[in-house]
C-alpha cells in the first residue's frame, strides 16, 4: 500500500512537470515597441496596459523604448525586460540595427508597436527579422499642423500608412470613433477595438485638497474648474478660457487651473490676461502627481476638438470628478450625458459656460455624475479588462 502510494505521487510529478514544462513551451513572447519620449496619454496607457499584463500567466514579456524618461523608470519596476535605444544618439539607420539586435536575442512572437516613428521602424525591422505577427495600436487621428510641421505629419502619415496596410496583422484602435476610421482605411477584418483602461489601484491622492489650494494661493471659498493636457490647439484651452470668462460674469468665485505644458502657453497666458483672468487662472505646468490636481478640481472640463478615448478623462472619473466633454471622437463613449457627466459641442464657449454655471449651482447633481462616473470606469474602463482583451488578441494571432 506505501509503495502504490510512493508510484502514485510520483506519477502525478512528472505530470505536474510535464504541464509546466508544456505551459514554459507554449509561452506567448510579446516586444513593445515605443518612443517613450513624453509623458502623455499614449505613454500612460502602456503603462498601465503593462502593469496588469504582467500578471498574466502563458505570456513573456519585453519592451523597447526609443527614449529615457519617465515610462521608462516605471517599467523598471515590473517584471519584464527593458531595453532603450536612445534615438538622440542614433540615426535611423542606427536604431534599426540596435532593434534588429534586440529583436534577434528576444525572438519574440508579436511586436506591438505604438506611434508613427516606432511603429515604422518597428515593422519593418520585425518584418525583416521573421517576427511572425506585428500589432500597431493607433491611440488618437492625426493632429492638425500648419506649415512644415503639416508637411511633416502628412509625410509620417502616408509612410505609416503604407507600412501599416502591407505589414502589420492586426490594428487596435482605442475608441470605436476611430475603428470606424481605420476601417475605411485598411481592412477591416484587421481592424478591433479595445478601449483604453485605467489602472484603478494605481488612482491615488498623495496631497489632500486644502493644502493643494494653499500651495497655490487658490482660496477656499473658490470654486475649481480645470484640465490637464498638453497645451496644443486640438486640446481646446482658449475655448476653456473665453467660457471661463463667461462664468464669472456671474461667479466670480471661480478659478480655472490649467495643468500641462506646451508650445500654446504663452500664446494662452497673455490671452488670459486679455480676458481680465490672470488672477484667475493657475498655469500649474507640467505635473508628475496629476492625480492630485484632478481630486483639486471640483469639475473637470474637456474641451478638446479631438480625442481617442483620453486616460486623463478616465483618471478623472476614476476620482469620481465630475466632467463636462466635448461630443468629439471617443468621448462619447465613455461619458453617457447627464448620467456619468455632461457632454458639450466643441468650440461652444457659451454652452459650456452654461452646463458648467448648472453644475455649480447643484452640487448634488455634479456628485451623482461623479459616482456614476467611476462605477462606469469600474465596469467597462479598467486596465484589467484592456489587458484581458489585448491578451486574448496575442493569443488569437498565435493560435492559442
Amino acid at each position: 500500500m506505501f509503495g502504490s502510494q510512493r508510484v502514485k505521487k510520483y506519477l502525478l510529478s512528472l505530470r505536474l512537470a510535464s504541464n509546466e514544462t508544456l505551459i514554459r513551451e507554449h509561452q506567448v513572447k510579446v516586444c513593445h515597441v515605443a518612443m517613450g519620449d513624453l509623458w502623455a496619454g499614449a505613454e500612460v496607457q502602456l503603462l498601465s496596459l503593462m502593469r496588469y499584463l504582467v500578471r498574466l500567466p502563458g505570456f513573456e514579456w519585453s519592451v523597447i523604448l526609443f527614449n529615457e524618461g519617465r515610462l521608462a523608470e516605471e517599467l523598471r519596476k515590473l517584471p519584464l525586460s527593458l531595453t532603450i535605444i536612445p534615438e538622440q544618439t542614433c540615426s535611423t539607420t542606427g536604431i534599426a540595427y540596435r532593434l534588429a539586435k534586440t529583436l534577434r536575442k528576444l525572438r519574440p512572437d508579436v511586436v506591438h508597436t505604438h506611434k508613427y516613428k516606432d511603429s515604422f521602424i518597428g515593422t519593418l525591422v520585425a518584418k525583416a527579422m521573421g517576427i511572425p505577427h506585428v500589432v500597431r495600436i493607433v491611440h488618437g487621428l492625426p493632429e492638425p499642423f500648419k506649415g512644415l510641421s503639416n508637411a511633416k505629419m502628412v509625410g509620417y502619415t502616408v509612410a505609416d500608412r503604407f507600412v501599416t496596410n502591407w505589414l502589420v496583422d492586426r490594428v487596435v484602435a482605442v475608441s470605436s470613433d476611430i475603428e470606424q476610421v481605420l476601417a475605411g482605411t485598411y481592412d477591416s477584418k484587421r481592424v478591433l477595438c479595445i478601449h483604453n483602461g485605467v489602472d484603478l489601484e494605481g488612482v491615488r491622492v498623495t496631497i489632500q485638497r486644502e493644502a493643494l489650494r494653499k500651495k497655490w494661493q487658490i482660496s477656499e471659498d473658490s470654486v475649481v474648474i480645470g484640465t490637464v493636457g498638453r497645451l496644443v490647439p486640438v486640446k481646446g484651452h482658449a475655448i476653456l478660457l473665453e467660457a471661463t470668462r463667461i462664468l464669472r460674469a456671474s461667479m466670480q468665485n471661480v478659478t480655472l487651473v490649467l495643468v500641462g505644458d506646451g508650445p500654446l502657453r504663452n500664446d494662452l497666458e497673455a490671452h488670459a490676461k486679455r480676458l481680465g483672468l490672470d488672477k484667475a487662472v493657475v498655469f500649474a505646468g507640467h505635473q508628475d502627481q496629476v492625480y492630485d490636481f484632478l481630486h483639486l478640481m471640483d469639475i473637470f472640463v474637456l474641451p478638446s476638438l479631438h480625442e481617442g478615448i483620453p486616460m486623463v478623462l478616465l483618471e478623472a472619473l476614476a476620482l469620481k470628478r465630475p466632467v463636462v466633454a466635448t461630443r468629439v471622437g471617443g468621448i462619447p463613449e465613455v461619458i453617457v450625458h447627464d448620467r456619468s457627466g455632461k457632454l458639450v459641442k466643441p468650440g461652444d464657449s457659451a454652452e459650456l459656460a452654461v452646463v458648467l454655471q448648472e453644475l455649480i449651482a447643484r452640487p448634488a447633481t455634479a456628485k451623482a455624475l461623479g459616482d456614476e462616473g467611476r462605477r462606469r470606469v469600474e465596469r467597462e474602463f479598467s486596465a484589467s479588462t484592456m489587458a484581458e482583451r489585448t491578451a486574448g488578441l496575442y493569443r488569437s494571432l498565435c493560435n492559442i
